[in-house]
């Protein structure tokens, strides 16, 4: 079988991509791969790091863009559908799967034109401007969250969870440490970096000290080392974490953003988290992938115009130091499955091919 798989913009978009592949090549080792994305850098050394041929695509957004913007986009990707169509032509892959990002809309719908079978994946609970487009043309739509708002047929839609890597899931420990783990992204969050570390000064006061592990971008990173050694507080602080399995191990209760692939992640290492969903998320997905999570008792939300040291601390002290209310918490946001995708497509991507 030949698969062509393609996600450009964004590591939310991006490792659910190779974690399809990933799944797909250990169920089915002969399979080839093409990862297409865009020209950006972050696709193509991501492909080259987990073994996967790589094409590089030029595309642009339109969304929120500027007339100029706009009609400078829809040049370029005119051009890009062109360029994906002679990449489907001579590859001539059984499937096409997108998972995200305007790279997507070209390569999937050049795959459509040239006859392929084609899938989507959507991270979020409330969908992207690609994907609502693309559903048009795909066979298979994975959700990770179950499609309340009807934006696609149910016929062709399956819950899947998203895809989370390998290395992530194979090593989940069955004894976990108990840190906080204070978690804004690769870039981080200003606010969650500025409230989290007042919340556990006010908490250090108390005489309440848990062991802390902060990831909180660069641009926040010397603040937040001073923070941290002028309270006398031995916390973990990393500008960037590249291998975010040991420190998943670690922790009993996170602190975070709300986008999918995170929560993903968290479900599949079974760790609770203290949700602050980012106000300017597209669509504001970021909050109804939270509400979600919370209303099946596996988080709880802080909006972000709430987030105060005083409220976050109260939530870690009420959330972190009370053992049964964690492990209740742990058990439920495991039991959305919500990082269960992987084998769940690929099992899917290769029964419809009858591989």
């Amino acid at each position: 079988m030949r698969m062509i798989i393609t996600a450009g913009g964004t590591g939310g978009h991006i490792m659910p991509a190779v974690a399809i592949a990933e799944a797909v090549r250990e169920l089915s080792p002969g399979t080839r791969i093409l990862f297409i994305g865009t020209d950006r850098g972050m696709e193509e050394r991501i492909a080259g790091l987990y073994g996967l041929d790589f094409t590089a695509i030029r595309a642009l957004g339109i969304k929120g863009k500027s007339p100029v913007q706009v009609g400078r986009a829809a040049a370029t990707n005119t051009a890009a559908l062109f360029k994906a169509l002679k990449i489907v032509r001579s590859y001539r892959p059984d499937w096409v799967v997108g998972t995200g990002g305007y790279i997507t809309g070209m390569v999937v719908l050049a795959g459509y034109l040239q006859g392929a079978a084609c899938a989507i994946q959507e991270q979020n609970s409330v969908p992207g401007l690609t994907n609502r487009l693309l559903s048009r043309f795909a066979g298979r739509i994975f959700l990770a969250f179950p499609d309340t708002r009807g934006a696609f047929s149910q016929r062709k839609s399956v819950v899947s969870g998203n895809p989370v890597r390998a290395d992530i899931i194979r090593g989940k420990k069955a004894e976990r440490g108990q840190s906080l783990l204070v978690l804004g992204g690769s870039l981080g969050a200003g606010s969650i970096n500025e409230a989290a570390v007042e919340a556990l000064s006010i908490l250090k006061q108390e005489g309440l000290v848990p062991d802390v592990i902060h990831q909180c971008g660069p641009r926040d990173y010397d603040r937040v080392v001073n923070a941290y050694r002028d309270m006398g507080l031995p916390a973990q602080v990393h500008a960037f974490i590249d291998d975010m399995t040991p420190v998943y191990n670690m922790a009993s209760l996170a602190v975070c953003r709300c986008g999918g692939l995170t929560l993903a992640e968290l479900s599949a290492m079974a760790i609770p988290a203290i949700m602050v969903p980012y106000p300017h998320a597209a669509d504001d997905h970021q909050t109804a992938n939270a509400r979600y999570v919370e209303s099946h008792g596996g988080g709880w939300i802080i909006p972000d115009r709430e987030l105060s040291p005083q409220r976050l601390a109260g939530e870690i002290k009420t959330r972190y130091f009370e053992k049964t209310t964690l492990e209740k918490a742990a058990s439920c946001i495991a039991g959305l499955g919500l990082g269960q995708g992987s084998q769940s497509i690929a099992q899917e991507i290769l029964r419809c091919s009858g591989a």
